[in-house]
């Protein structure tokens, strides 16, 4: 459906009778759980907050444009950002990377600043190091004279799209939490 390829010995479904799986109180204290949360963030402690990632679409258009819809949630608000751009890989990562700066520019902008910060994209690069795949993300904080360098990393795990998300956020975080 959405025209991906699969490796089907990392993903399988299958499929139970009935059997309810056993409470985690009930697992072997060898057994892993896995985190169902939908926001790949980290969440935040009690009385911190922190802009946390929701979800993402990819809409393919007819002139191998891709648009990135990205939404992130704060303070229990739901912001999208957007971002168009060429459907190659670079391109690709950078409108996914401007979309997820989008959606919290909107999210900075609910809380009425004194002055409106710009949050500028510098690049998007994926790296190879220590057997894995990282993608790096540079951003500019622009405050009215004022601009500091922001960076983020992480490891691509299941899609480059979601790590270019988490480097987002990852470089935006601390800046962000301090303005707001």
């Amino acid at each position: 459906r959405f025209d991906l390829e699969v490796d089907h010995r990392k993903i399988s479904v299958a499929q139970s009778r009935g059997r309810q799986p056993a409470p985690v109180e009930d697992m072997p204290q060898a057994a892993s759980v896995i985190d169902a949360t939908p926001s790949l963030h980290a969440l935040p402690q009690s009385g911190e907050t922190r802009i946390v990632f929701c979800g993402h679409q990819v809409q393919t258009e007819r002139s191998h444009q891709v648009k990135m819809v990205v939404t992130v949630e704060w303070d229990g608000t739901r912001y999208d950002g957007e971002a168009t751009g060429p459907d190659v890989p670079r391109n690709r990562l950078e409108a996914v990377a401007s979309a997820t700066l989008t959606a919290i520019e909107a999210a900075l902008a609910s809380e009425e600043p004194k002055e409106l910060p710009a949050l500028v994209l510098d690049g998007v690069k994926s790296v190879e190091a220590f057997d894995r795949k990282y993608v790096l993300v540079s951003v500019h904080a622009i405050t009215g004279r004022n601009r500091t360098a922001l960076a983020g990393s992480a490891a691509v795990d299941d899609s480059p799209d979601r790590a270019v998300i988490m480097a987002t956020l990852q470089a935006t975080d601390r800046w962000v939490r301090g303005r707001i």
